[in-house]
């Protein structure tokens, strides 16, 4: 019973956080690597436009994960199912939260404009987070190990942005974006080696169905 429960628990976790994640790793990798070099090339930049980048970036997030959700009710409707996977409601209130937070950070944007390393460092957080989870999920364990080390380092990552912001950094501006950049390029990192891992997870499974 539970060896059924955890390859049961396993599998939902494959296939809800691992795949689905990963196969659209490359969209959060661009952001990534965008916003870094955006911010490596004009420092200005980010006290001005980082904010409506990241709120653009949550907003896109948020609405990808209610279209994600409809279609999965509409496929399971033609198919007769009665409802959506219980996970897939969880993703559906993530999506609401992160709506809710967009509303209230355009409404609030003046003040909010003046703590955007703040809305980076949590972003950062929050996905180094999610960036472990889906590093368990792997097939190997060095695939584990490699994405797991890059998680930790994003999260020290956003870590450092946040200790730089309140003062306890070193260079002012300067020296906290240099740290936000190194912290997106990480992460960027990260999003390109979760694809590639499941690109090569994805090719070893279609071999196997094919024998």
């Amino acid at each position: 019973m539970l060896i059924y429960l955890y390859r049961k628990v396993g599998f939902i976790l494959y296939s809800l956080l691992f795949k689905n994640l990963t196969k659209y790793a490359l969209f959060r990798a661009s952001f990534w690597g965008v916003l870094g070099m955006i911010l490596l090339t004009l420092p200005d930049f980010y006290l001005n436009g980082m904010f409506y980048m990241i709120v653009g970036y949550m907003l896109t997030v948020g609405i990808w994960r209610i279209v994600g959700f409809a279609r999965e009710c509409a496929v399971n409707h033609i198919k007769d199912k009665k409802m959506c996977s219980p996970l897939r409601y969880f993703s559906l209130l993530v999506a609401v939260l992160l709506i809710v937070v967009v509303i209230q950070s355009i409404i609030f944007r003046h003040l909010m404009i003046r703590v955007t390393p703040v809305y980076l460092g949590g972003l950062l957080l929050l996905e180094s987070i999610l960036y472990f989870i889906i590093a368990l999920c792997a097939n190997t364990f060095m695939q584990r190990g490699l994405l797991v080390a890059f998680s930790g380092i994003v999260f020290l990552g956003g870590a450092a942005v946040l200790a730089f912001t309140f003062g306890f950094g070193i260079g002012g501006i300067m020296g906290l974006t240099k740290v936000s950049c190194a912290a997106l390029l990480f992460a960027c990192l990260y999003e390109l080696t979760a694809y590639l891992v499941y690109r090569k997870n994805a090719g070893i499974r279609s071999n196997e169905e094919d024998i």
